[in-house]
């Protein structure tokens, strides 16, 4: 049975030793990412940028070529790169039509995820991957797998696409 002590009743106020280092490890985890990203190699995060960017432009474009049926020709250069489509009549394979003629573009552009752009980072871009010069989606819808890497001014990123056609950026 308890026993009652006459007097006020003694309540806890404030915070407890262990509360406090709590939330001063919390901020000093927040401080030093907001630190980090704030002083982090800048090229090599807008290099990052333009190949997150590429997946995501990539995957439209698959896409856009399913719906369409129209098969699309990504070209690039050191300051950017564009889309452009082929025409529906092909006699040849969409990848030998490449190589053997030039590229038709018919309206690609405005605001158009799929529109002409520029890269992010600041120096030149240079790709490296397995397709020569364009890269060609097709309305198959199965893709090969793609390795690409993207270099610039020292930093290089990968880009590949898995066999299911997802795309994944690797630092």
């Amino acid at each position: 049975m308890p026993i009652l002590v006459p007097g006020p009743v003694s309540r806890q106020r404030g915070f407890t030793l262990l509360e406090m280092m709590i939330v001063l490890l919390i901020i000093g985890i927040a401080t030093t990412l907001v630190s980090i990203s704030m002083f982090g190699d800048n090229r090599a995060r807008a290099l990052r940028q333009d190949a997150t960017r590429l997946a995501h432009v990539f995957t439209a474009a698959q896409a856009e070529a399913w719906a369409s049926g129209q098969s699309l020709v990504w070209e690039h250069d050191a300051e950017g790169y564009r889309f452009s489509r082929l025409p529906r009549q092909l006699i040849l394979p969409a990848r030998r039509l490449v190589r053997a003629q030039q590229v038709v573009d018919t309206a690609i552009g405005g605001s158009s995820i799929l529109r002409p752009r520029q890269w992010v980072s600041s120096g030149a871009v240079a790709l490296h991957h397995s397709a020569g010069t364009a890269l060609v989606f097709g309305t198959d819808w199965i893709p090969g797998p793609l390795q690409m890497a993207l270099e610039s001014e020292g930093h290089v990123v990968r880009l590949s696409r898995l066999g299911n056609g997802r795309f994944v950026v690797e630092p």
